[in-house]
């Protein structure tokens, strides 16, 4: 998304609509910010409310995400400094801090800022009915298919996939992702019960996901053995 400002999402809109797509939609699968800029335009015209409001309302205050807010571009309280590696995306050569950056044309594809305790507290809401019903959690993290039968892998908003932990494999439903000066790995496990999130306030942090999968790996272990 480019570096500009919108006043709703009308503007954000308007960033891509004349763009052709890169292929006929159910022959191929490709991760976009675009997709949920657009679904949150759906989102908005359904409630017939703008989009921020609705989200504040049926989703942040009802799953108690008190530390979870619009990245406003004027500024929010308690935030923290966010940093980039200083050359070749590698964190061990030196960190510079990032310039700042106006994420009000991204809507649901990154506009929030939030903690990794509030990404729980989201995340333990999806591990049962309460802020959605059971058939629509289900929707919403079944990996989609091709038109040939390929799987994509990829749910609504959700990767599945299987690890392994405490040498048996788990199914692990979430999303990771970094930003202008962040790093965030988002894990459910649904047949465990169990919700791991880890952020950095660095870009391109790549040791966020595997330290993720090793306090999952602590929790995941049988009471009694070494590390429980």
């Amino acid at each position: 998304m480019p570096g500009r400002h919108c006043a709703g999402l009308d503007d954000a809109l308007e960033v891509f609509r004349d763009d052709p797509l890169l292929f006929r939609p159910g022959t191929q699968f490709r991760y976009s910010t675009y997709d949920w800029v657009l679904v949150s335009a759906v989102v908005e015209a359904a409630a017939g409310e703008p989009y921020l409001a609705f989200m504040n309302r049926e989703v942040l205050a009802r799953a108690g995400m008190e530390r979870t807010v619009p990245d406003e571009a004027d500024g929010v309280a308690d935030r923290v400094s966010f940093y980039r590696p200083r050359a070749a995306l590698r964190t061990d050569l030196g960190l510079e801090e990032e310039s700042p950056a106006d994420y009000s044309c991204f809507a649901g594809s990154g506009a929030f800022l939030s903690t990794p305790s509030d990404l729980v507290r989201f995340g333990s809401a999806m591990l049962k009915p309460g802020l959605l019903n059971a058939e629509t959690i289900a929707l919403l993290q079944t990996p989609l298919r091709l038109e040939s039968g390929a799987s994509t892998g990829y749910a609504l908003g959700w990767k599945v996939e299987s690890v392994q932990l405490g040498g048996a494999p788990a199914k692990l439903v979430g999303h990771t992702g970094s930003s202008a000066g962040g790093t965030t790995s988002f894990m459910t496990f649904p047949d465990l019960g169990l919700v791991i999130a880890v952020t950095s306030n660095v870009s391109f942090a790549t040791g966020v996901a595997p330290f993720g999968l090793k306090v999952a790996e602590a929790f995941a272990r049988p009471a009694g053995e070494p590390g429980r």
